[in-house]
């Protein structure tokens, strides 16, 4: 892992990252941060392609230090997104582009593009019975950090190994059923087609019926397409904003709900601190999330960026980086399953190995709350191991989740040989899933002294 001091800071200031203050705990102990194997979030530190590096280093015109007089993004990146995100997503060809949705250039994240979604419809409420409502999956991302902060009120679906994480669209269609029922104001579906943590594949069936419940109930829709291009490489991706497209086309401009779908372009090519993404929606709501409120809090940023990465999308390499981080992300699954499985003793059904995303979901081993109660799992796996493992249900910054983490994430970007290497020291640790270790967490040696096969 890289040194704390370069991506966490000295500590002088209140920090709200859960993980940045596992890591102090965990230096503290005596553990190496340099030695820990992180697998949390999804980021590796030194992964950035090789060609959006080049990019930045040879593409940036002297103009692009300047301010951007457009808040629509760098126009060149705007243009390009206008054309490839139709393509990619297979949208039909009876939605017109310019007329029934547009594409901008996101900046600081997807989640900032949320957050604004959030606060334009929360304007839209009057009162207290027009309390906004907020309807996603449990387990999920981190949706109720950036709703509840303009108001919204959670109200969450269930995907479980039952179903291979697949949503149950009649539990969906009850929810916003219940949730238009109980308020005036504005009620927003979030559909997570690609799913943040199990990297499920949302059959599209389901999520029709999901886009038609929310129409039926004057429902808005969020698209969170964040990882829509991290499959594997026989895994046609379920488009929800081609679905959304096609379900919104019979009704007429007047009846239409607000909708966004935002993408990470960052996470497709390891630059999460890039922040840069495609925002697509109705021209009128991205003339008012963009052309109203952005400039309300910033002007158009990172505009070297945005050029680089404009650059590296007309590259073609940047096509050959997608499909072979697609066949690796495959391979890992493959590899990290079979590891679980023959070394660490976890049965069928305790893991979770979706074909899109990042993330391998697992199942907290049994033995952990019967007699570790007094201690989070990923504190004691990273004191024994030195690996730092995710939550399933990611927490706000600042916040503890409410509710059981009875699973976490392994995050599958780092390179095959430290996935294995984490493994290796996970079973030498005793994580496996039927043997555990009594040693209070500071006690045990550093993570630097785990045998590696």
């Amino acid at each position: 892992m890289h040194s704390l001091n370069d991506i966490t800071g000295t500590g002088d200031l209140y920090n709200p990252y859960g993980d940045a203050e596992l890591l102090a705990r965990a230096q503290r102990c005596g553990l190496d941060p340099t030695d820990i194997i992180y697998l949390s979030l999804g980021e590796t530190w030194n992964q950035a392609a090789e060609g959006l590096r080049s990019a930045l280093a040879r593409a940036v015109a002297p103009h692009h230090h300047g301010y951007v007089l457009t808040p629509y993004g760098l126009p060149e990146l705007r243009r390009l997104l206008r054309s490839c995100i139709p393509v990619d997503h297979h949208l039909p060809d009876a939605a017109v582009l310019g007329e029934d949705y547009d594409v901008a250039v996101s900046q600081n994240g997807t989640r900032n593009a949320m957050f604004h979604f959030a606060r334009l419809l929360a304007e839209r409420a009057d009162g207290d019975a027009a309390r906004p409502v907020a309807v996603c999956s449990s387990p999920g991302w981190d949706y109720s950090g950036v709703f509840t902060a303009v108001g919204y009120t959670m109200r969450s679906f269930s995907v479980t190994s039952r179903s291979c994480y697949q949503p149950d669209a009649e539990e969906v269609r009850t929810l916003l059923r219940g949730a238009r029922a109980r308020t005036r104001g504005p009620v927003l579906l979030v559909v997570n087609a690609q799913h943040n943590p199990t990297g499920a594949n949302w059959d599209a069936t389901t999520v029709r019926t999901m886009i038609r419940s929310a129409l039926e109930t004057d429902c808005s829709i969020l698209v969170d397409d964040a990882y829509y291009a991290l499959h594997d490489p026989h895994t046609a991706p379920t488009s929800a904003l081609r679905i959304l497209l096609e379900e919104l086309a019979p009704l007429p401009a007047a009846r239409r709900p607000p909708w966004l779908a935002v993408r990470s372009l960052s996470k497709q090519f390891h630059c999460n601190g890039w922040g840069i993404g495609a925002t697509t929606g109705p021209p009128a709501l991205l003339e008012e999330l963009l052309g109203r409120l952005l400039p309300q809090y910033c002007f158009v940023s990172a505009v070297p960026l945005q050029a680089a990465m404009a650059t590296w999308l007309q590259d073609g390499a940047s096509r050959a980086h997608l499909e072979h981080q697609r066949q690796e992300y495959a391979a890992k699954r493959t590899e990290v399953t079979r590891r679980l499985t023959r070394d660490l003793g976890y049965p069928e059904g305790s893991y979770f190995a979706g074909p899109c995303g990042p993330y391998l979901l697992l199942r907290v081993p049994p033995w952990f709350d019967e007699h570790v109660a007094r201690e989070d799992y990923r504190t004691w796996c990273l004191h024994r191991s030195g690996v730092l493992l995710g939550e399933a249900r990611m927490s706000t910054p600042g916040k503890h989740h409410r509710g059981d983490q009875d699973h976490v994430r392994l995050f599958l970007g780092p390179p095959r040989s430290d996935l294995g290497q984490a493994l290796d020291r996970m079973v030498a640790a005793g994580l496996g899933w039927n043997v555990s270790s009594a040693s209070s967490p500071c006690s045990v040696p550093s993570a630097s002294s785990a045998p590696v096969r």
